[in-house]
């Protein structure tokens, strides 16, 4: 082992392998950047589903307050209270007694409106759950901004417009906390005339809670931005930094890095223009990498030392029979080469050229190898730069003592499918047969055989001319009149452009290839085809990418008649205004097959024999039959994929209708039921439900909600003895008024006319 180690050629088997071996290595460190790509990007969507999260929470606890809001701006007693003067606060005991019953136990169930309180600008009341102050300055001794004066308070919260005001330290008792502040001016519809207004302060504690999942799963930090770019609230970073990043984050899209250790992920409210931005340290990226980057290079540790091993072990197993025959070589002859492998080439080729039986073999195999050297002529392996060429022609037996000519093939018809040892012996035979009768009308050829029922004959002339073309056409004439006549046998033969070199084989070659793929194509009988006389490819087939969207599109969407119109220019232009090769037209059809199993990569086809069927359609279609059952095919599989879709489709939209139908029956009486309620019941867009329910039933989904909730009260009218007010709150009106004017407006009488008409 030793001794071979220290072979030359031991060293070269062994340093190949080595070589092999850098590619594990190159794959570790790729590896781990592409964790590293991973693990930034999994930390990224984490972030942004956390941010998602927290809008959509606090969104909904916004639209909870505006709801509140709503409802307390239209309450009776209130607008009684805001409508009294300085003068009557002593007379309005009851009204706001029966006020606080009513707005209490929202302070007790929504945590957003529990500090809540109401300012009535005429009789200069501060009114609260469970208590009413009537000066404004005892309320504020006791909750004020610890940045706002008496004065300021009354003109920026008690007499402001409608807005959210950004995070303020704010003392209520003896408790120091920072609040945002919701204001809302009374009455809502009347913006000049201001009676009053709903302040909700809200700590901002309770937005710190919806944010804080940043800092608890990544090690991170959030914070909360209005539309005015003020400081909502934050969590786990300092004010001063935020004032250094809001210029970096506003009107940025898209993750970006801060000096190369965080990472600032960014999510714009669509409701109020908000911004939240999560910023995720570069440490927390590599740590969720340190685990593949460990397992990565152990892997690639251990693989390297595996290999080698393995590469000592072969290259001590490929290296030591050379060895020996170089060890046994070397009793015989005496070493004068420069290394090893010119030793073993000379002393071989001296073996093989005194060896008697080695000749003989030689001999027999000379038939082989003219066949080997006329095919590597044909693929073009073999050209006039070739070294010892006319040392390797000899040897085969072929004169190139002239490098103009033809090629031609000619082809057995009516042999395409069949395949069995008898038809190849009849093949044989006939090729020949063919040989034979070639040789008695002209010698000046070469043939070998690419397929069992194709020859190919390699012409070489002094000179090609118009002479030397008429005797080959006579010559295949007559092959064809003799095995029609006296075999029955067809041929079809394609013949290339003169060649005036051996480089110029192989191209003569394949253009006869291209010449006989026509005539195979071409319902033309005449049998001999020249490359110049049949049509050559002109241009690649046409089928442009937004031809394939175009026609997935329609296919996804059901359009049979605008799918049927692309299919139609496709063909159009790749049949009769292109003159592609049979190879070009059959990748036409296989691109133009491909997209339609892209289409039917849809889910609705998944679990439905049809999209077997419309499978097995697109694997029948192959090139062999024609362009024009080509196309008959494709619309019939068109015409089997539209009328699925658009089936499923209309299954689809009339269980969207009966399942919004029963939603409505069940829920028409909540007054507050919505479009958006309903959408979000069904997980689809309003403006997707609205537009199914509509082309549907022909109606609007606004108008059938309010034709059920009337039907609903024209039979409490008429079967039952309850007030109008009763009846208007279960069919899910907010105040007898509305739905008297609607009902007004739809039955052209009031509710009370209608229940007089019945009695």
């Amino acid at each position: 082992m030793e001794r071979l180690a220290s072979s030359k050629i031991f060293r070269r088997f062994l340093i190949s392998y080595l070589i092999i071996l850098i590619i594990p290595m190159v794959t570790g460190f790729i590896s781990y950047q592409v964790s590293i790509d991973t693990a930034e990007k999994y930390s990224i969507i984490n972030s942004k589903q956390v941010l998602k999260q927290s809008k959509k929470i606090l969104e909904q606890n916004l639209d909870e307050v505006d709801r509140f809001v709503l409802q307390l701006s239209l309450d009776r007693d209130l607008n009684s209270i805001l409508n009294k003067n300085a003068s009557e606060k002593n007379n309005i005991v009851s009204l706001l007694r029966q006020l606080d019953n009513k707005i209490s136990p929202y302070a007790t169930t929504n945590e957003f409106v529990e500090n809540f309180y109401i300012h009535s600008k005429n009789s200069d009341l501060i009114i609260i759950p469970g208590s009413v102050y009537y000066r404004p300055y005892h309320f504020y001794k006791k909750n004020y901004y610890a940045d706002m004066s008496l004065s300021d308070w009354e003109e920026m919260i008690l007499n402001n417009k409608r807005q959210i005001i950004p995070s303020k330290p704010y003392m209520q008792g003896e408790t120091s906390t920072n609040v945002i502040t919701y204001i809302q001016p009374l009455p809502m519809n009347d913006v000049s005339n201001h009676k009053g207004s709903i302040i909700i302060p809200v700590e901002n504690q309770r937005l710190n809670n919806l944010i804080k999942e940043v800092e608890k799963q990544f090690n991170g930090w959030a914070f909360i931005l209005d539309e005015n770019h003020q400081l909502i609230t934050s969590n786990g970073i300092d004010k001063t930094e935020i004032d250094s990043l809001k210029e970096k984050v506003i009107n940025k899209e898209g993750p970006l890095y801060v000096d190369n250790q965080t990472l600032l992920i960014t999510e714009k409210s669509e409701k109020n223009d908000w911004l939240y931005v999560a910023g995720i340290p570069q440490k927390t990226l590599i740590q969720e990498a340190a685990p593949i980057k460990y397992i990565t290079w152990t892997v690639t540790g251990i693989t390297f030392v595996i290999g080698l091993v393995i590469a000592l072990f072969f290259a001590y197993r490929n290296s030591r029979p050379i060895n020996n025959v170089i060890k046994t070589l070397k009793e015989y002859a005496e070493p004068d080469s420069k290394n090893d492998y010119d030793f073993l080439h000379g002393n071989i080729s001296k073996l093989i050229s005194t060896n008697t039986d080695l000749q003989m073999q030689l001999t027999e195999q000379k038939p082989l190898i003219k066949d080997a050297f006329l095919k590597q002529l044909l693929s073009g392996e073999i050209t006039e730069r070739t070294t010892n060429l006319h040392e390797f022609a000899k040897q085969a037996n072929v004169n190139l003592s002239s490098s103009h000519g033809y090629v031609a093939i000619i082809k057995v018809e009516g042999y395409e499918d069949m395949s069995s040892s008898e038809i190849y012996q009849e093949l044989n035979a006939i090729r020949i047969v063919i040989q034979q009768e070639s040789m008695k009308i002209c010698d000046k050829f070469y043939v070998t055989n690419i397929h069992s029922d194709k020859l190919v004959y390699i012409f070489l002339e002094q000179e090609v001319g118009k002479v030397f073309k008429e005797k080959i056409e006579n010559m295949f004439t007559s092959l064809q009149s003799l095995l029609q006549e006296e075999y029955r046998v067809l041929l079809k033969i394609g013949l290339g452009h003169p060649f005036h070199s051996l480089s110029g084989i192989s191209r003569s070659y394949n253009e006869a290839k291209q010449a006989i793929d026509f005539a195979d194509f071409s319902d033309d009988k005449k049998g001999m085809y020249w490359y110049d006389n049949v049509m050559k490819e002109t241009a690649v087939f046409h089928y442009p990418l937004e031809y394939e969207f175009r026609l997935l599109k329609s296919l996804k969407e059901g359009e049979l008649i605008e799918a049927e119109e692309i299919i139609h220019e496709l063909l159009d232009e790749n049949n009769e205004k292109r003159s592609l090769s049979v190879d070009m037209r059959e990748q036409f059809i296989y691109e133009l097959k491909g997209t339609f199993y892209k289409a039917l990569d849809q889910y609705i086809f998944r679990n439905d024999n049809t999209g077997e069927v419309i499978r097995r359609k697109l694997r029948a279609i192959t090139i062999e039959q024609g362009m024009d059952e080509i196309e008959i095919r494709l619309l019939e599989v068109l015409q089997l994929y539209c009328a699925f879709v658009a089936k499923n489709r209309k299954e689809t939209n009339h269980s969207i209708v009966r399942t919004i139908k029963d939603y409505i029956l069940q829920h028409y009486s909540n007054a507050e039921l919505t479009i958006y309620m309903i959408a979000e019941h069904l997980s689809r867009p309003e403006k997707y439900i609205s537009q199914i329910f509509k082309e549907e039933t022909g109606e609007y989904l606004y108008e059938y909600l309010e034709k059920v909730r009337m039907e609903e009260a024209m039979t409490l009218l008429t079967n039952s003895s309850k007030t109008i007010n009763d009846i208007a709150e279960m069919v899910g009106y907010n105040s007898a008024h509305s739905f008297r004017r609607a009902f007004k407006r739809i039955h052209n009488m009031t509710p009370n006319q209608f229940r007089k008409t019945i009695e």
